[in-house]
């Protein structure tokens, strides 16, 4: 039944990239539980997200934004994964697929303009939009 509804939850799509994703996840979530001064080193390396919004969907909650020096998008607008951990300063995001380091929250004002208008690419999901498949 769940699976009609959410085909993502279907267990043919677990695949070995997903299931290393959330070791690395997992990993870090352990760490930060002890020790926050990791996350110092992970954000040397990490992208920025600029003028990013919040958004719910049924996989979870994801960041619309601009990103700067992502490792396979480069430059432009996206759609996080699945955010699993904030910094409560608001410095930096973690989500299931990395570090991100993060500016300026968007304007309230822009928040909807930019949902409705950008083309966004997809960080960490394939053709078929399931979430594990790609780093």
């Amino acid at each position: 039944m769940l699976t009609k509804m959410f085909p993502f939850l279907d267990p043919v799509h677990i695949t070995r990239a997903l299931s290393d994703r959330l070791q690395a996840l997992a990993k870090d979530c352990l760490m930060l539980e002890h020790d926050l001064t990791f996350v110092t080193a992970r954000l040397r390396t990490a992208p920025m997200l600029d003028s990013y919004v919040p958004v719910l969907s049924p996989l979870g909650l994801h960041l619309v934004g601009q990103v700067t020096q992502h490792p396979l998008l480069g430059s432009r607008r996206i759609v996080t994964s699945q955010v699993w951990v904030a910094d409560p300063e608001g410095h930096w995001a973690r989500t299931l697929s990395r570090f991100y380091r993060l500016g300026r929250p968007a304007d309230p004002d822009d928040c909807d303009r930019i949902l409705a208008t950008s083309p966004f690419t997809f960080d960490g999901c394939d053709e078929a939009g399931w979430s594990g498949d790609v780093n």
